[in-house]
C-alpha cells in the first residue's frame, strides 16, 4: 500500500495538496532491510498504521528532515533518494507555511 505524505491543516486539503511525497511498497521493503541509525526512522516512516491515520507535528517534521539527511548520506538506491529528497521538500514547505503533514494511505 502507497503512503502518501502531504501537506495541509485539515486531512482534507492534505488529501487535495499537490505537494506530497509517495512511500511505494517496494520503497518501503527496501528500508526494511537497510539498518538506519535513527531512533524516530521506524517509529516515523516504517510503522505507520496502515488503518490509521498520522499527522506529524513541527517536531516530527524536524526529525523526518533529519532523517532524510541521514538516509541520504547512508543509501544511494536512486529511487531511494529521490523519495527522501521529495520527503525533504514537502517537510520545509510545512514547516515555512505553518502547515502539518498527514500520511494519506493509497
Amino acid at each position: 500500500m502507497a503512503i502518501d505524505f502531504c501537506t495541509g491543516n485539515t486531512i482534507k486539503e492534505a488529501a487535495h495538496s499537490e505537494m506530497c511525497a509517495s512511500l511505494t511498497d517496494e520503497i518501503q521493503d527496501s528500508l526494511k532491510d537497510k539498518e538506519i541509525p535513527h531512533e524516530a526512522f521506524i517509529e516515523l516512516i516504517l510503522d505507520l498504521n496502515p488503518y490509521g491515520d498520522k499527522v506529524y507535528s513541527s517536531k516530527e517534521i524536524r526529525a523526518l528532515i533529519e532523517i532524510c539527511i541521514l538516509i541520504r548520506n547512508l543509501i544511494k538506491e536512486k529511487r531511494i533518494v529521490l523519495f527522501f529528497n521529495e520527503l525533504q521538500e514537502v517537510c520545509n514547505l510545512a514547516l515555512q507555511q505553518n502547515k502539518l503533514i498527514f500520511v494519506i494511505k493509497q
